[in-house]
């Protein structure tokens, strides 16, 4: 298996800026490149070829500007001493770059202040702090791009009829019987009423009322979430305001972020998820009552198998989650530790408050509230530009969201695909572009997905491992960790 190589890492193994810009994991990722197609299709951009070229434009754009434009002229000039910390890490550290010890600040498990002020103001790598600035942008982007492009459709359909639009998918879906509202009240009452039940019962520290905050999370932004990805194909992040709201009013109870991530960010993820699903059924003219019940079953063993998976991994695998026992290095576990730290354990106000370098990010707040009103000015007063009516800005700011954990190689590798597909062959072999191109991106999800079966079940089970250069990833680019500069 060929996974991710890094060519100037390859040339250059000794020479730290080399490693740095070249590495695909822990670095800018230039000219590093995979074969792997975990590494083009991932489960934080999704398949390259079910994107529409031009939202893979407006994402490859954010990312450019940011990661391989400002990020490095940012870190190699030191800004706010980012050039001690590692240019790319979902870790947190002290002042002098050593990782933080959150038993130093925390006083019989809850957090002391004063231990705080005497240990360490905490400190993140430049690009893992950008991603929250540009996260409260983004989410901002959202609120005013649904408001001023989608707006006045939105009340209109609220106040219209279902019927007044239904084509014939809609006509012909009616010879079935509808599932009923009640139904799906009764599901929501259930599951609210159980999650709030296992959470106070196990004894995690969340009041009731922080799990109804999860709940509204997602019923508030489910439509505006579910606009953006209808177009693009692409759900931004929005874990942020999980984050967010858990800083606010559940600081100093770590799982607090934990939470209401579950709930909040988990619940409309998994919504969207059940709606996407609804309307393949509706083209398929399959009965919504059996969908629901397909889904409902599929949930639940779902849940059963990969609860029991989960703790057979913990079993089973040495030092998993942790860099010694790479591939099984948990890259989002890891970040929701991290971010967990940093909003509910020591709160949003120590780190990106007054007196801390973070505090310029939040003026990404009011980035995000005006950046939609000129592009949107500028569509209605050049409509003849194409290229200018397919530019979207929340696309190309929930686009960097996903970095860290997402390796940097991933994001170049994915566009280079869906250049080739839904670019080159869509333009010029058109006709097998429309019969083979979505089924070919399930296939080779499909066929990613038994073939890691196989492999674990062949190999890892009978304790054998393909143990190459071409899969050496963590060994190809090892100044790449470094800090630029020694604290």
């Amino acid at each position: 298996m060929l996974s991710t190589v890094s060519l100037l890492c390859l040339v250059a193994p000794n020479n730290q800026l080399a490693n740095m810009i070249g590495d695909g994991k822990q670095g800018l990722g230039v000219l590093a490149f995979s074969l792997d197609w975990s590494v083009f299709s991932n489960a934080f951009l999704q398949s390259p070829i079910a994107t529409p070229f031009w939202a893979a434009c407006n994402l490859f754009v954010g990312f450019v500007l940011v990661f391989w434009v400002a990020l490095p002229v940012a870190y190699f000039k030191n800004l706010w001493g980012s050039a001690t910390l590692p240019l790319y890490s979902m870790d947190v550290f002290t002042t002098n770059g050593t990782r933080y010890d959150i038993s130093k600040v925390m006083r019989d498990g809850v957090f002391d202040s004063q231990a705080y002020d005497n240990y360490s103001p905490l400190r993140m790598s430049l690009e893992f702090s950008w991603v929250y600035g540009i996260g409260f942008a983004a989410l901002m982007s959202i609120l005013v791009h649904i408001g001023i492009y989608n707006g006045k459709e939105i009340i209109t359909r609220l106040r219209e009829t279902k019927a007044k639009h239904d084509d014939i998918h809609g006509k012909l879906i009616t010879s079935y019987p509808s599932v009923k509202a009640w139904w799906y009240m009764v599901l929501l009452i259930a599951s609210c009423a159980t999650g709030i039940g296992v959470g106070i019962g196990a004894g995690i520290g969340v009041p009731w009322w922080g799990y109804m905050l999860s709940f509204a999370i997602a019923i508030v932004l489910v439509i505006p979430v579910g606009i953006i990805q209808a177009i693009s194909n692409r759900q931004p992040g929005l874990s942020l305001v999980a984050e967010l709201l858990s800083g606010v009013v559940l600081q100093g109870i770590p799982t607090g972020y934990s939470i209401l991530k579950l709930y909040g960010h988990g619940s409309l993820a998994q919504a969207l998820s059940y709606a996407q699903d609804m309307k393949l059924a509706h083209y398929m003219k399959i009965p919504p009552r059996h969908v629901m019940i397909y889904q409902l079953v599929g949930i639940v063993v779902s849940v059963i198998i990969q609860t029991c998976l989960f703790f057979w991994l913990i079993d089973r695998i040495p030092d998993m989650c942790r860099p010694e026992g790479y591939p099984w290095v948990c890259r989002s576990t890891n970040l929701v530790y991290s971010a967990s730290i940093i909003w509910n354990l020591i709160g949003p106000m120590k780190v990106f408050g007054e007196g801390s370098p973070y505090s310029p990010l939040l003026w990404g707040f009011l980035f995000g509230l005006v950046l939609p009103i000129p592009v949107y000015y500028l569509q209605r007063r050049f409509p003849n530009q194409t290229w200018l009516q397919h530019v979207y800005v929340p696309v190309i700011l929930s686009g960097i969201v996903g970095l860290p954990p997402m390796p940097s190689v991933d994001f170049p590798m994915w566009f280079l695909f869906g250049f080739v597909f839904n670019f080159i062959i869509h333009r010029y072999w058109h006709a097998w572009w429309q019969k083979y191109n979505f089924t070919l991106s399930a296939g080779l999800d499909s066929g990613l997905a038994l073939s890691g079966i196989l492999q674990f079940l062949a190999l890892a089970q009978n304790g054998l491992k393909l143990d190459w250069w071409g899969n050496q990833v963590d060994r190809q680019c090892t100044l790449s960790k470094k800090p630029w500069i020694s604290p």
